[in-house]
């Protein structure tokens, strides 16, 4: 998003409502249960996953709302690719070097998005939780945040477009 559209985007209804949920979603991607041993490390890359995971669920609801679930879930995107963005310049980076290590960034969150919306519908999110903690087996950790993202996911079913964009959604307990 360039910095005009930034500046003209401020304002827009869609681009605070996406701001409300990525930093709820955030939030909860940060929480410590998520992460150790036999679960996702606590680095970059796990904490990408758990924030994927949970924008996931949320992403595909609002495919159920038509073009303003579209707007939403694209505002949505355009506020995690900036918050993106400030954390390669905060790292130094010119804007050349952003353009570089941006495309990678946003390519590795479209391929987990990809697998966790067809884990969530075949039903075969532990499965895929496993093969991204590396592990032989499903564990149970990875049937855990399976179980996690079907209540989170049913939760969101019984939400509005509306209840959605307030954030108005709770995380169900991950079991530890």
């Amino acid at each position: 998003m360039g910095l005009l559209s930034k500046l003209l985007g401020r304002n827009r209804a869609d681009m605070k409502d996406a701001a409300r949920i990525y930093e709820t979603v955030m939030k909860q991607s940060r929480r410590v249960e998520f992460f150790g041993a036999g679960k996702f490390p606590d680095n970059y890359d796990g904490r990408i996953d758990i924030l994927t995971f949970n924008l996931s669920l949320i992403m595909k609801r609002l495919r159920d709302f038509g073009e303003n679930g579209h707007i939403l879930s694209q505002s949505i995107f355009d506020t995690l690719r900036d918050d993106f963005e400030v954390a390669l310049r905060e790292e130094g980076l010119s804007d050349k070097g952003v353009a570089k290590r941006i495309k990678p960034m946003i390519q590795l969150f479209y391929d987990r998005l990809k697998a966790y919306d067809a884990a969530i519908t075949d039903m075969g999110l532990s499965k895929i939780i496993a093969t991204k903690l590396s592990l032989d087996s499903e564990t149970e950790f990875s049937r855990g945040l399976e179980q996690y993202g079907h209540e989170f996911f049913a939760n969101l079913q019984g939400l509005s477009l509306g209840d959605i964009a307030k954030a108005n959604f709770t995380f169900p307990e991950l079991e530890k």
